[in-house]
């Protein structure tokens, strides 16, 4: 009984009247996705899960291994080609070679004195890196962030102090933070990231609610998949340094966290052993930039921080400030926006604005409300019990509410679904779609 109170939203199924429950218990953070200005239940049973909209099905992994690529943006072939084909990442990055293997070197923390080390190394090797820059290092190191720039390496934001509890204490700081960091790498280098690693990284740290808010401002967030773990202490030497890349697991796309602060002279140290052992695999080396899929951290069931929702009014405060610097030209990845989401049944179609759905770790999420009616149903909420409602053609589905739901005017028109496993639990199939950014389309069966 204490599990099932604990439960932010728990979907309840009624098939040829026997009731069953969908899966295991929902948790809020976990699979509730609730704002002020929607909820959002990403999955109707365990299995559809792993069974994301776009991509392949997510593998689940425990939450202390690495990361697993996040697949916004992914491009799928149009119904108009006649079959279904394979996935292709044609609005991302390709590597190098076709049947190459891509590694992104990343530095975080800096600029700093051992800055300038890490760039003769990686000059005379040849390559280029990614650095994640902290605002304040860049006010007094300005003349060390327009080299980094001026040598061809790319840039992202990193904060402005590192300081965890204000960072996730709540998004409001988070924000304040990146604007300034932002607004500092502009003066020294003259250009603007969208580029975002967060510190300590996203694992415990973000929930959906960080993700969806700086997503909406533009900057795409990235973990990584080698850890160097040149941070796990003070003084971590070189040779140790070294074996944890050589001991890490290697992948087609790998993303290498190393450091170049203050304190991390070991790390340059064990630069160019690095570099040489990824050469020697035959690895390319390569910048990120806004058209490379970001890899993430799957989001942790329970995060380090006690903190409320992100606002909207943090949230716009952020998209406000990143708009402005698209209007003026500063920034040159734009967000992508007015894409309607179509989805076609026969000759009838629900057209949803851009701003009506989302996608959720890989699944593209709709208002209930709306796909309900549109397909000849309805859903409503019982103010008293909680309960929301959805019933199509006698088949009925059951979302519990928790709480704070129930404190909203109309949560029944807030509630943001999975549109694959919420149709499947009324036996209605999606046979095709296209996902890219100029087309949105989802065809479901008659």
């Amino acid at each position: 009984m204490r599990r099932f109170i604990q439960a932010s939203i728990c979907l309840v199924v009624i098939w040829f009247g026997i009731l069953q429950i969908g899966g295991s218990l929902i948790y809020k953070g976990e699979a509730a996705r609730i704002s002020n200005e929607s909820y959002s239940a990403s999955t109707v049973t365990y299995q559809y899960e792993t069974q994301p909209l776009l991509g392949e099905p997510i593998q689940i992994i425990p939450e202390e291994e690495i990361a697993i690529e996040n697949v916004e943006g992914i491009a799928v072939s149009s119904k108009e080609e006649g079959k279904k084909s394979d996935i292709t990442n044609t609005n991302l990055k390709p590597d190098k070679r076709v049947d190459g293997k891509t590694i992104y070197l990343t530095f975080d923390d800096g600029p700093s004195k051992h800055t300038p080390k890490v760039l003769d190394i990686l000059k005379s090797e040849g390559i280029q890196a990614t650095f994640f820059l902290l605002g304040e290092q860049v006010q007094q190191n300005h003349s060390i962030a327009k080299r980094i720039v001026e040598e061809g390496h790319a840039v992202g934001n990193h904060s402005f102090n590192h300081k965890y509890e204000q960072l996730y204490g709540g998004f409001g700081e988070f924000a304040e933070q990146i604007m300034k960091t932002d607004d500092a790498i502009y003066n020294a280098t003259g250009i603007r990231t969208t580029l975002l690693r967060a510190p300590g990284g996203t694992h415990t740290n973000f929930d959906q609610g960080y993700f969806d808010a700086l997503a909406e401002a533009g900057y795409q967030v990235h973990d990584w998949n080698v850890d160097s773990g040149d941070s796990k202490r003070r003084g971590v030497p070189a040779d140790e340094i070294v074996a944890n890349v050589k001991n890490s697991k290697l992948a087609n796309t790998l993303n290498v966290l190393l450091h170049d602060s203050v304190g991390h002279e070991q790390s340059v140290k064990a630069l160019p052993q690095i570099i040489s052992y990824y050469k020697g695999l035959g690895y390319q080396f390569d910048v990120l930039d806004e058209s490379v899929k970001p890899m993430q951290f799957q989001t942790a069931k329970r995060l380090k921080w006690s903190r409320g929702s992100v606002t909207s009014s943090q949230q716009n405060k952020l998209k406000m400030f990143a708009d402005r610097l698209d209007g003026s030209g500063e920034r040159k990845h734009k967000i992508e926006a007015g894409t309607s989401l179509i989805v076609n049944r026969g000759d009838e179609q629900l057209i949803l604005g851009a701003g009506e759905y989302k996608l959720i770790e890989g699944s593209i999420h709709v208002p209930l409300k709306k796909l309900t009616e549109w397909l000849g149903g309805e859903a409503e909420m019982d103010q008293k019990s909680g309960i929301i409602e959805a019933n199509i053609q006698g088949k009925q589905v059951f979302w519990l509410a928790d709480a704070d739901a129930l404190t909203t005017q109309s949560p029944a028109e807030k509630l943001n679904v999975p549109i694959r496993a919420t149709l499947s639990e009324f036996g209605i199939s999606i046979e095709d779609y296209v996902y890219n950014s100029d087309h949105r389309e989802v065809w479901i069966e008659e």
